[in-house]
C-alpha cells in the first residue's frame, strides 16, 4: 500500500455520500433489551464499537496512557482491574513513529515480555475526512486481521491534528467531515476508533477546535499532569455516553532502561503503572455537574468552542451552532434557560458568556 501523504480536498457533502451500508434491523418493542449488557475492550472504560475522545494539553502523557491501552488490549491483560477483550489494535503515529517504538520496547521490558504480535504501528497520519483514506485504514484493518488472526478492536488516531488534513479545527464543517469519516471506519471495521486531542487553552473547557467534536463522541477523556513535577497523569471521565462513569484515578509513570546505545549511553523510556491512586493534585477535575442532555451539552460547548476561540459568543450564533449541528431547536430558549440557571452560561441580553461549570456530565 503507498503510504505517502497527499494534500486533502473534500467537502462535506462528499463525505455525506460515502457509500456506508445501512442494513435493515429488526424493529424491537417496549423495554426489550433492557437487561442486554454493554460490551467493552476495556471494561467500564472503553465500550466496543465507539467514538472516544482522549484530550489534554502537551506534556500531560496522554499518548502514553492511549498506547498503554493499546498494548494491554494487543496482549489481554487486564488494566487496572478492568477486564480486557483481547484483539489486534491499530495505532497510528501521526507524528511519527520513532518514538513509538522506544515506547513499546519499554512496555515489553516492564511486562516480562508480554507478547505484542496483535499490535499494529502506522508512522504517518491517516485523514478520514477523505474516503479514500477511510478505504486506507480498511485495507490496513483486513491486513491485520489477516496476519494475526484478530478482529481489530481498537484504532488509535494520535493525534486529531495530524489527522486532520490541515483543515480549520474550529469549523463546524470541516469537524463534521472529519466525524463522519471517522464513524465509517468504526461502521466499516467495527473497531472503537480512539483520537487523541490536544486541549484548548483553557484545559478545563475541554478539547481544541469545533463543539461538533465532543457533541459526537459515546466516550471523552480529559488528560492532566498530576502536580507540575510529578511523572504522574490524571485520567479523569467527562462523558460516558451508556455507563457509568469512572471517577478520576492518578497513574504514575516508572522509567524504564531499554537498551545501550553506541557512545554507551543509556537509552530510557517511560511507561505507565496501571494502579490507579487519588489524584494529589488539590484541583482534579469535577464531575459532579448537573446531568444534561445531549443538546444541553451541545450548547454548552458551542459557547466554550466560541469563547476558546475568540470568536463572538451570542445568544442568536449559539441557536445557529446547534441548528447546523442537526438539533431541533424549538426548544432552545429553554435549553438555554437551564444552563444559566445552573451557572454554567452566563446571558447578558444577546452576549453569552461561561459560568463556573467547567466540566459537564452528558446524558443523551
Amino acid at each position: 500500500m503507498n503510504s505517502s501523504v497527499t494534500a486533502i480536498s473534500t467537502t462535506l457533502a462528499e463525505v455525506d455520500a460515502l457509500p456506508v451500508t445501512r442494513l435493515k434491523v429488526e424493529l424491537e418493542y417496549g423495554s426489550t433489551g433492557y437487561d442486554r449488557e454493554q460490551s467493552f475492550v476495556i471494561k467500564g472504560l472503553l465500550p466496543e464499537q465507539s467514538f472516544v475522545s482522549m484530550y489534554g494539553p502537551s506534556g500531560s502523557f496522554k499518548s502514553f496512557l492511549a498506547l498503554d491501552w493499546a498494548c494491554h488490549i494487543a496482549s489481554g491483560i487486564d488494566w487496572d482491574q478492568h477486564k480486557v477483550k483481547e484483539g489486534a489494535v491499530l495505532y497510528v503515529a501521526g507524528e511519527g513513529g520513532f518514538g513509538v517504538t522506544k515506547r513499546v520496547r519499554a512496555w515489553e521490558i516492564r511486562h516480562q515480555g508480554a507478547n505484542l504480535d496483535n499490535l499494529a504501528r502506522l508512522g504517518v497520519p491517516v485523514f478520514p475526512a477523505n474516503y479514500d483514506q477511510v478505504e486506507l485504514v480498511v485495507d490496513y484493518y483486513n491486513d491485520i486481521k489477516a496476519k494475526t488472526g484478530q478482529d481489530v478492536k481498537l484504532i488509535i488516531l494520535d493525534t486529531l491534528a495530524r489527522c486532520y488534513g490541515g483543515n480549520d479545527e474550529n469549523s463546524s464543517k470541516d469537524m463534521g467531515a472529519f466525524i463522519t469519516g471517522c464513524a465509517a471506519i468504526q461502521q466499516l471495521t467495527g473497531a472503537t476508533v480512539l483520537v487523541v486531542h490536544h486541549s484548548g487553552k483553557n484545559v478545563e473547557s475541554g478539547g481544541r477546535g469545533s463543539s461538533s467534536l465532543p457533541a459526537a463522541l459515546d466516550v471523552e477523556y480529559r488528560v492532566s499532569r498530576d502536580g507540575e513535577d510529578q511523572q504522574a497523569l490524571v485520567l479523569a471521565c467527562s462523558k460516558m455516553k451508556d455507563s457509568d462513569q469512572p471517577e478520576p484515578k492518578a497513574y504514575d509513570l516508572t522509567s524504564v532502561h531499554i537498551r545501550t546505545d553506541s557512545d554507551g549511553d543509556d537509552v530510557n523510556s517511560l511507561c505507565i503503572i496501571p494502579v490507579g491512586r487519588p489524584p494529589s493534585d488539590d484541583e482534579a477535575p469535577p464531575i459532579n455537574t448537573p446531568r444534561w442532555k445531549a443538546y444541553h451539552t451541545a450548547l454548552w460547548q458551542s459557547a466554550r468552542s466560541r469563547t476558546e476561540t475568540n470568536a463572538p459568543v451570542t445568544y442568536a450564533l449559539i441557536r445557529d451552532d446547534l441548528k447546523a449541528l442537526g438539533f431541533d431547536i424549538k426548544h432552545y430558549a429553554r435549553w438555554m434557560e437551564k444552563l444559566v440557571d445552573e451557572g454554567a452560561l452566563i446571558r447578558d441580553g444577546e452576549m453569552v458568556s461561561m459560568g463556573q461549570i467547567s466540566l459537564e456530565k452528558g446524558e443523551s
